[in-house]
């Protein structure tokens, strides 16, 4: 386990969280925020609209660059489709190193309707319909997530950043 005194020499860790609307990302965002300490975690998070992906993609990126040079813990949030927003996620993840773990939200249409129905603002389903894009995966590298639950995927990927090297 990463212990305090070796976070404070650690390099910054990317983790990217992406997915289709819908399939619990921003929930598992939160909870790895409140359980690596918010102070230690910048958190940036991309909304489902594409209409301005280049002030977006601008935007992400100094964010981001920001995060790597104040925080431990970067993460990005997002549907973050692998056509607009590919280049981008490559050249940041490129940048991070060995310090990146990139996941995807692999749940099926009939998944994500159910977890929908659970939000306080649900989304129309002809609206996720719409939205969908069928495994969107940026690599084979790339670690699905899929018939889970926040803390089931929240423990896997701090298992994960604890498998890291430190330095």
């Amino acid at each position: 386990m990463k212990t305090e005194e070796n976070e404070e020499n650690m390099d910054p860790v990317l983790i990217v969280l992406r997915g289709n609307a819908a399939t619990g990302k921003t929930s598992v965002a939160s909870s790895l925020q409140e359980r690596l300490g918010t102070t230690d975690v910048m958190l940036v998070q991309q909304d489902i609209t594409e209409e301005h992906a280049d002030t977006q993609i601008q935007m992400i990126q100094k964010l981001i660059n920001y995060g790597k040079k104040h925080f431990h813990y970067v993460i990005l949030d997002g549907v973050l489709s692998k056509d607009t927003y590919g280049e981008m996620l490559n050249g940041l993840i490129e940048d991070f190193g060995s310090q990146q773990l990139v996941y995807y939200f692999n749940d099926s249409f009939e998944q994500t309707v159910k977890y929908n129905e659970q939000k306080i603002q649900p989304h129309d389903i002809d609206k996720l319909k719409s939205w969908w894009i069928d495994s969107d995966l940026l690599s084979d590298e790339d670690v699905k997530l899929e018939n889970g639950g926040i803390e089931q995927y929240s423990d896997q990927i701090i298992d994960d950043i604890n498998d890291l090297p430190l330095f």
